[in-house]
Protein backbone atom coordinates (compact mmCIF):
# COMPACT_ATOMS: atom_id res chain seq x y z
CA UNK A 1 0.00 0.00 0.00
CA UNK A 2 1.32 3.46 -0.80
CA UNK A 3 0.67 4.50 3.22
CA UNK A 4 3.26 2.07 4.22
CA UNK A 5 6.26 3.80 1.86
CA UNK A 6 8.09 6.64 3.85
CA UNK A 7 10.76 8.66 3.65
CA UNK A 8 14.25 6.90 3.63
CA UNK A 9 12.37 3.54 2.14
CA UNK A 10 14.87 1.90 -0.53
CA UNK A 11 13.74 0.20 -3.41
CA UNK A 12 16.11 -2.63 -4.64
CA UNK A 13 16.35 -5.59 -6.63
CA UNK A 14 17.93 -9.04 -5.26
CA UNK A 15 19.77 -9.45 -3.88
CA UNK A 16 18.87 -6.56 -1.68
CA UNK A 17 20.59 -3.40 -0.63
CA UNK A 18 22.60 -4.55 2.74
CA UNK A 19 21.54 -2.30 5.95
CA UNK A 20 24.59 -2.08 8.27
CA UNK A 21 25.78 -0.28 11.37
CA UNK A 22 29.52 -0.05 10.27
CA UNK A 23 31.35 1.23 7.40
CA UNK A 24 34.56 1.80 6.59
CA UNK A 25 35.10 4.75 4.30
CA UNK A 26 37.62 7.67 2.75
CA UNK A 27 36.67 11.45 4.27
CA UNK A 28 38.13 14.39 3.22
CA UNK A 29 37.80 17.06 6.22
CA UNK A 30 36.42 20.65 5.11
CA UNK A 31 35.76 22.30 8.42
CA UNK A 32 35.45 21.71 12.39
CA UNK A 33 33.54 23.45 14.89
CA UNK A 34 35.51 26.11 16.90
CA UNK A 35 35.49 23.97 20.10
CA UNK A 36 37.18 20.94 18.58
CA UNK A 37 39.95 21.82 15.95
CA UNK A 38 40.38 18.05 15.23
CA UNK A 39 38.84 14.60 14.86
CA UNK A 40 39.83 11.67 16.74
CA UNK A 41 38.59 8.60 17.62
CA UNK A 42 35.26 9.13 19.56
CA UNK A 43 34.57 12.05 17.86
CA UNK A 44 30.71 12.17 17.50
CA UNK A 45 28.76 13.50 14.67
CA UNK A 46 25.51 13.01 12.45
CA UNK A 47 25.90 11.17 9.42
CA UNK A 48 24.34 11.98 5.90
CA UNK A 49 23.51 9.58 3.14
CA UNK A 50 21.21 9.83 0.69
CA UNK A 51 18.02 10.61 2.78
CA UNK A 52 19.17 9.47 6.15
CA UNK A 53 20.02 11.29 9.13
CA UNK A 54 21.98 9.20 11.98
CA UNK A 55 24.14 9.58 15.07
CA UNK A 56 27.06 7.95 14.46
CA UNK A 57 31.27 7.83 16.00
CA UNK A 58 34.23 8.04 14.63
CA UNK A 59 35.65 4.47 15.65
CA UNK A 60 39.01 4.55 14.42
CA UNK A 61 41.24 6.35 11.96
CA UNK A 62 43.49 3.93 10.04
CA UNK A 63 45.69 6.20 7.85
CA UNK A 64 45.40 10.02 7.32
CA UNK A 65 47.01 12.09 4.09
CA UNK A 66 47.87 15.70 4.13
CA UNK A 67 47.53 18.27 1.67
CA UNK A 68 51.31 17.64 0.66
CA UNK A 69 50.29 13.78 0.16
CA UNK A 70 52.36 12.24 3.32
CA UNK A 71 50.34 9.40 4.39
CA UNK A 72 50.49 8.45 8.08
CA UNK A 73 49.36 4.87 8.99
CA UNK A 74 47.89 4.59 12.55
CA UNK A 75 47.26 8.65 12.98
CA UNK A 76 45.60 9.79 16.01
CA UNK A 77 43.79 12.60 14.68
CA UNK A 78 42.60 14.57 11.41
CA UNK A 79 42.59 17.89 10.53
CA UNK A 80 40.82 19.98 8.10
CA UNK A 81 42.50 19.69 4.61
CA UNK A 82 43.33 16.11 4.99
CA UNK A 83 41.80 12.79 3.97
CA UNK A 84 41.38 9.77 6.18
CA UNK A 85 40.51 6.23 6.06
CA UNK A 86 38.41 5.44 9.08
CA UNK A 87 35.31 3.06 10.84
CA UNK A 88 32.36 4.66 11.35
CA UNK A 89 29.51 3.48 13.57
CA UNK A 90 25.91 4.48 13.24
CA UNK A 91 23.22 4.94 15.78
CA UNK A 92 21.05 2.53 13.90
CA UNK A 93 21.39 0.45 10.74
CA UNK A 94 21.41 1.76 7.20
CA UNK A 95 20.83 0.71 3.69
CA UNK A 96 23.80 1.46 1.99
CA UNK A 97 26.56 0.22 -0.40
CA UNK A 98 30.23 1.00 -1.42
CA UNK A 99 30.80 3.62 -3.72
CA UNK A 100 32.41 1.72 -6.20
CA UNK A 101 29.23 -0.50 -6.36
CA UNK A 102 26.76 1.91 -6.39
CA UNK A 103 28.05 5.68 -6.36
CA UNK A 104 24.55 7.31 -5.34
CA UNK A 105 24.40 4.72 -2.20
CA UNK A 106 28.20 4.95 -1.13
CA UNK A 107 28.51 8.72 -0.81
CA UNK A 108 27.87 10.61 2.41
CA UNK A 109 28.21 13.78 4.41
CA UNK A 110 29.39 14.34 8.33
CA UNK A 111 27.66 17.52 10.02
CA UNK A 112 27.72 18.66 13.57
CA UNK A 113 26.81 21.86 15.10
CA UNK A 114 25.75 23.55 11.61
CA UNK A 115 28.66 23.16 9.60
CA UNK A 116 29.55 20.23 7.52
CA UNK A 117 32.88 18.48 8.63
CA UNK A 118 33.66 16.06 5.96
CA UNK A 119 32.47 14.25 2.92
CA UNK A 120 32.89 10.81 1.96
CA UNK A 121 32.76 7.81 0.38
CA UNK A 122 32.05 4.01 1.16
CA UNK A 123 34.97 1.93 0.75
CA UNK A 124 34.07 -1.52 2.38
CA UNK A 125 31.20 -2.94 4.25
CA UNK A 126 31.03 -5.58 7.36
CA UNK A 127 30.99 -9.02 6.17
CA UNK A 128 27.75 -10.71 4.74
CA UNK A 129 25.75 -12.82 8.01
CA UNK A 130 23.94 -15.87 6.13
Amino acid sequence: KMEDVRKGFVICTDPPCRAVDKIICQIAVADMPDNTPIMTAGFQCMFHAHTTEEECTVAKIFETTNAKGVVVKGARYVGVGMRAIVMLDLAQTVPLETYEHMAFMGRFTLRTEGKTVAIGKITKLPPKRD
